[in-house]
């Protein structure tokens, strides 16, 4: 079977799921609460998508006429994994292992953002913001990341400095480490560099980020 994008997981989850315990398929309109889709034609876009790709069967003239004719779980959606969405970046103060700032979870396919292990450990931050809009980061988006204290330089990371955390790119100079923005009208971020990356006294790197999922 073709490869299946992020979003249209977990569309096609949503549907198996909502027709498991509704007896019946969502409505255009639910599936665009669901998933914060502004028109009905955004949601047919998808599920007319699922439909060439041979996942679902489709009667225009039923409101309820969606109906799977694939089982998601026997192809490639069966890599996927729950990644949990922790709330939103730059914010502060951001604490990973609140449970209290789960903000919602996504099914994606961890090996589509390099992610091979059995136990994949990548987390999810909605951007507010447009201070990376030069990297194709804008608000509204999450961010898929993964934590790695160590950063190479110019890998674009979520960063902690005090008590705010921060999507930038790491620059690591001789006596500070630089996080840079991606919009000329933002300033960079200048932290004089005590092995602050390693002991945490200075600056903390919750991760690099390894992908984007952005809402249709």
């Amino acid at each position: 079977m073709p490869e299946l994008s992020p979003r249209q997981r977990e569309i096609l989850d949503y549907l198996e799921k909502y027709k498991e315990e509704q007896g019946y398929p969502p409505t255009l309109r639910e599936i665009c609460k669901k998933f914060a889709i502004s028109s009905t034609n955004g949601a047919r876009y998808h599920l007319q998508r699922l439909m060439k790709l041979g996942y679902l069967e489709i009667d225009p003239h039923k409101s309820r006429g969606v109906k799977q004719v694939k089982d998601a779980s026997r192809t490639s959606i069966k890599r996927s994994y729950r990644m949990p969405v922790l709330g939103t970046v730059p914010a502060g103060p951001l604490n990973l292992a609140a449970p209290d700032i789960r903000e919602d979870e996504l099914h994606v396919d961890p090996g589509f953002f390099g992610s091979r292990g059995s136990e994949p450990d990548l987390f999810g931050l909605r951007v507010r913001g447009d201070s990376m809009i030069g990297a194709g980061i804008q608000d509204g988006d999450i961010v898929v990341v993964r934590p790695q204290p160590n950063p190479n330089n110019g890998d674009i990371v979520v960063a902690r400095v005090e008590e705010d955390a921060t999507v930038k790119r790491f620059r690591r100079l001789e006596n500070e480490i630089v996080l840079e923005p991606a919009n000329p009208a933002v300033e960079p971020i200048h932290v004089p560099d005590q092995g602050g990356v390693e002991s945490g006294q200075n600056v903390a790197i919750l991760g690099v980020v390894v992908g984007l999922i952005r809402s249709m």
